[in-house]
């Protein structure tokens, strides 16, 4: 899993899976935690400030063993020792543009759009279509072989 080839972007459902305790999520957890130490060793990791809400939100209520508001901050800390890109108007609009031409959600057109910006040339989410394609950016999902 070498990023040889330049920053990668880590959606919201990786850094949910590799604080996940439960065990029908082991295997997800092992593969997520190694992305996340990976991508921040070799500082080419990246997110938007949207992953790191998502997180929060999920990571306290959504999940079967949901961690305190202290643990979550202390991994949101954790976290911002990657790249984090902050979406501007500009980056709004274009995930608007790209909502209405993919007939993505906004949400994911954003995470799309910043994953743009940063200058990534990968997007690994479980959420997002594997495989899907925008300009130089391909989405894979790390939890399928």
């Amino acid at each position: 899993m070498s990023s040889m080839r330049g920053k990668i972007f880590l959606d919201t459902n990786i850094f949910i899976y590799s604080i996940d305790s439960s065990s029908e999520q082991e295997e997800k957890r092992n593969i997520a935690r190694e992305l996340v130490s990976t991508h921040i060793r070799e500082e080419s990791g990246v997110i938007s400030i949207q992953v790191v809400q998502e997180f929060f939100q999920v990571a306290t209520r959504k999940i079967r063993a949901p961690i305190s508001v202290e643990e979550a901050l202390e991994f949101m800390s954790f976290m911002a020792s990657l790249q984090i890109v902050t979406p501007d108007f500009d980056m709004v609009v274009a995930a608007v543009r790209m909502h209405q031409k993919y007939s993505l959600s906004f949400w994911d057109a954003l995470i799309l759009q910043a994953a743009k910006t940063a200058g990534c040339f990968q997007v690994l989410s479980e959420d997002l279509q594997d495989g899907f394609r925008l300009d130089e950016l391909v989405v894979k999902n790390p939890f399928v072989s």
